[in-house]
């Protein structure tokens, strides 16, 4: 009995596993479809194009924030980047929402010869200011004043 218990279990875990470890997906512009894969590194998720290349570089941030809102799944990601930046070589465009600020980078192909026409690079997640307001610091206040309210009530 414990065996098919242990057997059920690791064979969950492990689907659960291989299906985060890779994603595919497809990104439609204008009639063409381009599939991606992303995979989780670390804090940020990779991203390769498969099967096109996109060399405009108007269709390579819509692909990107396609990339974002497949991955995060955040409807509030604006349609257009609020500044750029280059990082270690790396194009990186920031796209503002709700909560986080998210940054696309694209890398660059000089290092492979083979794969001059390859489409890649990493998205990443931080949170903004208004997220920090409402995980950290309205509680805190509404915290502290709880705890003068308790503490003037318990005195009358």
């Amino acid at each position: 009995m414990s065996r098919i218990l242990l057997y059920c279990l690791f064979s969950c875990f492990t689907s659960v596993v291989l299906s985060a470890a890779s994603s595919e997906f497809t990104f439609n512009d204008n009639g063409h479809d381009y599939q991606y894969s992303v995979v989780p590194t670390g804090d940020n998720y990779t991203f390769k194009f498969l099967n096109k290349f996109i060399d405009d570089p108007v269709v390579k941030i819509k692909a990107g924030r396609d990339v974002l809102l497949s991955v995060y799944q955040d409807d509030s990601i604006q349609k257009r980047y609020t500044e750029a930046y280059i990082k270690e070589r790396a194009r990186c465009y920031v796209f503002d929402s709700r909560f986080y600020t998210y940054s696309l980078c694209l890398l660059p192909n000089d290092f492979d010869p083979k794969s001059q026409d390859r489409f890649w690079g990493f998205v990443t997640q931080v949170p903004n200011w208004k997220w920090l307001l409402t995980r950290f610091l309205l509680p805190a206040v509404f915290a502290f004043a709880l705890f003068f309210y308790m503490g003037n009530r318990s005195r009358q």
